[in-house]
């Protein structure tokens, strides 16, 4: 079954230093990415159309990239013998292997978050909902628009759930910026490493 705590779980458990094997901490990410988020919420409550469909256009351009490296992994994957290997290139291979697996984590985790952020930039795109012509002559619909039109209340409610909405889409913007970079980034030391792993293993061979 698709959990999302998994996912986020095993995300988690990735970031750490490759040589060292030394956990690192992003709690203080994360606050910084809530706060700049506060802050661009509140400066930037409203941003155009425009935007937000071209913020669309990229995250459906970067969940085909993403899908497609998740494809690429799982078609080239194939287990490198450890026999007649130093313990050294034997530790690398194993670490490598863990990597392997662990880019399905970081690929998963970036789709669950451009998945999130298209829902909410959809939202942000939905018009904002009007009273039918054919039922602005009711009474209770006539007290509703006039109160509506007088109270500062819903206009206080309107721009809170504004600004609670665009912190969510900045901070989930942001995620999904890291997380993108995050996954070229381990994909491409990933590769890089299986090179140098090749290149040490046919030396033996010659040897």
């Amino acid at each position: 079954m698709f959990n999302f705590l998994n996912i986020i779980r095993n995300n988690s458990t990735t970031f750490y230093d490759f040589d060292t094997q030394k956990r690192r901490s992003q709690k203080s990410r994360f606050v910084v990415t809530c706060l700049l988020s506060f802050i661009a919420a509140i400066l930037c409550s409203k941003v155009s159309d425009n935007l937000l469909t071209g913020f669309l256009a990229v995250q459906s351009i970067l969940l085909g990239f993403t899908v497609n490296v998740m494809f690429f992994l799982l078609g080239n994957h194939k287990g490198q013998s450890v026999i007649g290997q130093s313990i050294e290139s034997q530790l690398r291979s194993e670490r490598l292997r863990d990597l392997y697996h662990e880019l399905f984590y970081n690929v998963s985790y970036f789709n669950l978050v451009a998945v999130a952020s298209i829902i909410v930039a959809t939202v942000l795109l939905l018009p904002t909902p009007l009273v039918p012509d054919f039922m602005r002559d009711l009474p209770a619909v006539k007290i509703y628009v006039h109160w509506i039109g007088t109270s500062e209340l819903p206009r206080f409610a309107s721009a809170a759930l504004r600004v609670g909405m665009m912190w969510v889409f900045y901070t989930l913007a942001i995620e999904v910026v890291f997380s993108i970079s995050r996954v070229i980034g381990r994909t491409s030391f990933y590769f890089e490493q299986k090179m140098v792993e090749m290149r040490d293993s046919n030396s033996n061979e010659l040897s």
